[in-house]
């Protein structure tokens, strides 16, 4: 990697950018460029850190805002032509290493929730204790008043008691506070998760949790070795792989699943292909050339080229990569193209199922995951995550939640082959820790017995068999 390359690169896409912006008839179009997408390109890749980064884009900002002064353009024109954005804060990504020890396990248990007119099951999907305390990860469906003609929908922080207590098996007492999403009028699924204060030691062995006055306690046990949910298989592979074929495998992903199957219809068909063709661009050209002039891409990889002849296969043109269309694509690229986007039917999890899985994969370049359960919302199944030594991502078009975030791939029991994307972040604090709710593109299929977690980092792949066991409370 050569990061004075990769800076020279951005520097000149800003002048490339400006002369584009000035020109002639260019005030009434605007200068939205490439330049914030490169720049997110190689700040995800390790090339260029955020301060030089912002620092180009906030030159490339004073320019164009003297530029268009000089032409008259009023305040609002600049607003909108510039669009400048605030500096972003240079933190330092805390490494896995440098982070305490985590205690992972699988929960299972069904809690209920009887507030007023709220009624519902919770099940708890998994358990978390880091240096941050310990957490549950939790979905379910409840049941609420139906809602009122004219009236505005009640905020979710208000119809359901805010803490929960425990006691567990040393005798310490304990509240679990609600962290959810969604909010409820009449019926709908909440998932999100249960904080315990104070920070419980790590080795109690279980935690009896009560829900309200006159409801019974359930029972919780902690230990991972729980006989009846099956141990998670988890393996090792040492494969290299460069920054950016780790980039260009993300972008694929989201390429695939940016717009959903693709329909059998021919008009629908070319709608589909309209909005992929608007959601690309020429983005994954200029990514690919600012990879390469980092070093963060081999001359030899075939990546390029693959990207290239997925992009064909879903009639994405103008996408602005040079290398000739590769002869093959990866499995888990084609297994998508051949299933989610040829619309093979199947019947998915019913909405407010989950599954309680846990297990931690080994540190992957500084980076630490966790599974701690699935879902089945109605926009599809949730992968419940968690992840250390990583620093939150700005919203881009390829966007991860987190970087530097392993590629992660879900491969079923039938060979088939899922992408996740980024749903929902619940950052922790500034030193590297925050919960991640991942989409699953397309749904598992209802009854999905086990499933892979892939996740390819650098140097290594991790792999964890997750067995699943469904549980439906209507």
């Amino acid at each position: 990697m050569d990061r004075g390359r990769a800076e020279t690169h951005l520097r000149l896409l800003a002048e490339a950018e400006l002369r584009r912006a000035t020109a002639p008839g260019a005030l009434v179009l605007g200068h939205a460029g490439r330049l914030p997408l490169v720049a997110q390109a190689l700040v995800a890749a390790g090339a260029v850190d955020v301060g030089t980064a912002d620092q180009i884009q906030a030159d490339l900002d004073l320019a164009l805002a003297a530029r268009y002064q000089a032409v008259g353009a009023t305040p609002q024109q600049l607003a909108r032509l510039i669009g400048v954005r605030p500096p972003r804060a240079v933190t330092e990504t805390v490494t896995a290493s440098r982070q305490g020890s985590w205690r992972v396990a699988p929960a299972g248990q069904v809690i209920r929730i009887r507030d007023g007119e709220i009624r519902g099951e919770l099940g708890l999907l998994g358990y978390l204790q880091t240096a941050h305390g310990g957490r549950f990860t939790a979905a379910g469906r409840m049941h609420g008043p139906a809602p009122v003609p004219g009236a505005q929908p009640p905020h979710s922080h208000l119809l359901v008691s805010r803490q929960f207590t425990a006691a567990d098996d040393k005798g310490a007492s304990y509240t679990l506070g609600f962290s959810f999403r969604t909010g409820i009028t009449g019926s709908a699924v909440w998932a999100g998760v249960l904080d315990l204060r104070p920070d419980p030691p790590h080795e109690i062995g279980w935690l009896d949790l009560g829900t309200g006055p006159g409801e019974p306690a359930t029972r919780i046990r902690l230990d991972p070795r729980d006989p009846q949910i099956p141990a998670p298989e988890v393996t090792v592979t040492r494969t290299a792989h460069s920054p950016g074929e780790l980039l260009l495998d993300v972008i694929a992903a989201r390429i695939l699943t940016s717009a959903g199957p693709v329909p059998d219809n021919p008009g629908q068909l070319a709608g589909a292909t309209a909005e992929r063709r608007a959601f690309a661009g020429d983005g994954p050209g200029h990514i690919v050339a600012a990879l390469q002039a980092a070093g963060a891409l081999p001359p030899s990889s075939p990546a390029p080229g693959q990207l290239a002849r997925l992009c064909a296969r879903l009639g994405i043109t103008g996408h602005g990569i040079t290398t000739p269309p590769a002869a093959d694509l990866p499995d888990r690229w084609l297994s998508m193209l051949t299933r989610y986007h040829r619309r093979q039917p199947y019947v998915t999890p019913a909405s407010g199922s989950w599954a309680a899985t846990a297990a931690e994969l080994p540190e992957l370049d500084g980076v630490r995951l966790a599974v701690l359960g699935l879902h089945q919302a109605q926009c599809g199944t949730i992968l419940h995550l968690h992840a250390g030594g990583v620093t939150m991502e700005d919203d881009w078009e390829y966007h991860r939640a987190v970087r530097p975030l392993p590629a992660l791939w879900i491969r079923d029991h039938a060979g088939r082959w899922h992408a996740t994307n980024h749903y929902a972040p619940r950052p922790l604090g500034d030193d590297g820790e925050v919960t991640l709710e991942l989409a699953i593109a397309p749904p598992l299929e209802a009854g999905t017995p086990w499933i892979d977690l892939v996740a390819a980092g650098l140097s290594a792949e991790g792999r964890a068999r997750l067995p699943l066991s469904w549980t439906w409370n209507p």
